[in-house]
C-alpha cells in the first residue's frame, strides 16, 4: 500500500486509509527539530495506518482502541528515534495538559474537545503505559502484535483488545 503525508488546510491532523493530513501550521511553523508539533502529529496520524486502518474500530463508541494507540506510538517512536526526547513528550504531550477522565467513554459523552483529549488520548497513554510497566516491554509489544494480528482487517472492540494480552495478571495503578 502506498502512503501519503498531506499538508491540509484544517487545524491539526487527520487520518485515512493509506493517506495522513498535517496540519499546514505545522509545516509553517516547524523549526528543524524532532521536538515539535510537526513531528508529533504526523507519528500519531502515521500510527493511525495501524490503529484505525488495519486494525479498525468504532470510533464514536471506543474512540481509544485508536486514539489511545496512536498517541502511545508517538512516544514509541520517539524511544526509537530520538530517545532523548522521551521526557520532553511526557511533558510537552501529556503532562503539560494534567489529564483526566475515563478512557473508555463514547465520543458523545464530552461537550468539548479539550476534556475528550484528556481522557482519550492522554489518559489513554498513561493507562497504555501502566499496562506497558506491568508486563514488561516484551509482553507489552507482544500483545500489541498478537491484537494487531487478530484483528487485522476486522473492527475490534474493547473485548477484542484487552484478552489478547494473555494470562499475565496485571498490577496497575489507579489512573
Amino acid at each position: 500500500m502506498y502512503k501519503r503525508q498531506v499538508e491540509g488546510d484544517f487545524p491539526d491532523g487527520m487520518e485515512f486509509s493509506g493517506l495522513v493530513f498535517v496540519s499546514e501550521t505545522w509545516f509553517r511553523t516547524w523549526g528543524g527539530t524532532a521536538n515539535d508539533w510537526l513531528t508529533l502529529i504526523t507519528a500519531h496520524e502515521v500510527a493511525h495506518q495501524w490503529w484505525y486502518a488495519t486494525v479498525g474500530n468504532d470510533q464514536s463508541l471506543s474512540p481509544y482502541l485508536d486514539e489511545a494507540l496512536a498517541t502511545y506510538s508517538e512516544l514509541v517512536f520517539y524511544e526509537h528515534y530520538y530517545p532523548d526526547l522521551v521526557d520532553w513528550w511526557w511533558a510537552f504531550r501529556v503532562n503539560s495538559y494534567t489529564p483526566s477522565g475515563f478512557v473508555d467513554m463514547p465520543v458523545t459523552a464530552f461537550q468539548q474537545s479539550r476534556p475528550y483529549i484528556n481522557a482519550v488520548y492522554l489518559q489513554g497513554a498513561r493507562m497504555l503505559d501502566e499496562v506497558r510497566f506491568a508486563l514488561g516491554d516484551d509482553a507489552f509489544f507482544a500483545w500489541l502484535q498478537r491484537y494487531a494480528s487478530l484483528m487485522h482487517g476486522a473492527i475490534a472492540e474493547p473485548g477484542d483488545f484487552w484478552p489478547a494480552i494473555g494470562s499475565k495478571p496485571l498490577r496497575m495503578n489507579a489512573i
